[in-house]
């Protein structure tokens, strides 16, 4: 099962995103944004598949508007 990124055009939206999963037990790294994404942001939070729902949830309620989508890893 592949992992996804989570993608933001903010330095601060993508840390905030990564200390909130893993606050709730979610295995997170920030990464570098793969270039193939095209964001102005250099960083990334990359999470196991099987924390989507989370993930969206959390966008939901969070104030990410700088958030730009998942991708696969």
């Amino acid at each position: 099962m592949r992992d996804l990124i989570a993608v933001f055009k903010s330095r601060r939206d993508a840390m905030q995103f990564g200390m909130m999963m893993g606050k709730r037990g979610v295995r997170v790294n920030t990464v570098s944004t793969p270039s193939s994404v095209g964001s102005t942001c250099d960083l990334s939070v990359r999470f196991p598949r099987a924390a989507f729902a989370l993930a969206r949830q959390i966008l939901s309620y969070g104030e990410f508007q700088s958030f730009k989508g998942f991708f696969e890893a």
